[in-house]
């Protein structure tokens, strides 16, 4: 995914909230943050959860099953699953370039 393919209307996503989006074979998770659109992998790197039913407060993203952490930002894994004692580490997710013209986000992979 080199070109910015369209995935969704920016008035779908409101202030502080998250919305999920299938982009070609990509699962994309789109947040609206201090008024700036940011994308990552939807799915949770621990076990795959789906991270736009997590709970999003200001820019880090929770995973409903396990509670693993990421900054919506960068994608980066702030902390990971907390299963009774064990404290786990997780990998950092798959983040995305984003613009919003015309009414339209945009998503692209981003290069490492």
């Amino acid at each position: 995914m080199a070109e910015y393919l369209e995935v969704g209307k920016a008035e779908e996503i409101g202030e502080g909230q998250v919305k999920a989006f299938k982009v070609r074979d990509k699962d994309i998770l789109v947040a609206k943050y201090k008024a700036e659109y940011y994308a990552m992998g939807r799915c949770c790197t621990h076990r795959g959860a789906d991270l736009s039913q997590g709970s999003l407060e200001g820019k880090i993203i929770t995973c409903p099953r396990h509670g693993s952490r990421f900054d919506i930002t960068t994608g980066e894994s702030i902390s990971g699953p907390k299963i009774g004692f064990l404290k786990l580490k997780t990998k950092d997710g798959p983040s995305y370039d984003v613009i919003a013209e015309g009414g339209i986000i945009k998503v692209r992979s981003r290069e490492k």
